[in-house]
């Protein structure tokens, strides 16, 4: 399957259902510039798929127009939205911190429908006071998801210490309702004929309107412009 991956880090979320399950990464949407840049190394080294990384926040991957143009191409949109708002290492404030990525998630989902969505976060989100875990819940089936979920450990997974973690999957009701929802995915050359369609860049050393592209080992990177910086002040 295609996987859109929302947050992305440095990958290493991406590793098991690239080389477990053969699912393919066609978009990266992470702000930090260090996890951006270890993208492209695992990228280049052949541990995750070749696909567009846009290092901007998931409020301008929406502005921007960005997400709508991954309907009909991702089947899954992964997310491990920032832990900070439900952690207990912290104050827990949930839906009252700026930090929370949910609202961006739920806005990207609804976008682009896949069939299925994957979310990880801290067990903060599951057993806090602020009650966000159903805020959570009712916004996957408000847009017609049913979801499951577990905690599991890093302990379980053979690691010498615990690390629990929220997991939740969810799938689209009666998938297929979605006309040309991802349930028609592209093709890898589907993926890269559409991206030449729409005026991206699957070239190395091309631009993007709007942006300046870095690209490595048939990556390209789309960093945030004056334009894109401007936008986010005025959110």
């Amino acid at each position: 399957m295609n996987e859109l991956a929302l947050f992305a880090g440095a990958g290493g979320g991406l590793l098991a259902p690239h080389h477990l399950l053969g699912w393919r990464a066609v978009g990266y949407v992470e702000m930090a510039e260090y996890p951006c840049k270890a993208l492209e190394a695992r990228i280049k080294d052949g541990l995750l798929s070749p696909a567009p990384i846009f290092q901007m926040h998931t409020r301008d991957f929406i502005r921007l127009g960005y997400a709508r143009k991954y309907r009909g191409v991702a089947q899954v949109v992964s997310a491990g939205f920032p832990c900070q708002p439900f952690s207990q290492a912290g104050s827990m404030q949930a839906g009252d911190d700026e930090r929370n990525g949910w609202p961006d998630t739920l806005c990207i989902v609804r976008t682009v429908q896949p069939e299925w969505v994957f979310l990880e976060n801290v067990t903060g989100l599951l057993s806090g006071s602020h009650g966000y875990f159903g805020t959570i819940l009712g916004d996957l089936a408000a847009s017609g998801y049913d979801a499951c979920w577990r905690v599991l450990s890093a302990a379980e997974m053979g690691a010498p210490h615990q690390r629990d973690r929220i997991w939740i999957l969810a799938h689209a009701k009666g998938f297929g309702r979605y006309g040309q929802g991802a349930g028609n995915a592209a093709s890898n050359q589907e993926w890269h004929d559409k991206a030449r369609q729409q005026g991206w860049s699957t070239e190395l050393y091309e631009t993007v309107p709007g942006g300046e592209v870095v690209a490595h080992a048939q990556c390209d990177r789309w960093q945030q412009s004056s334009e894109v910086s401007q936008g986010r002040q005025s959110l």
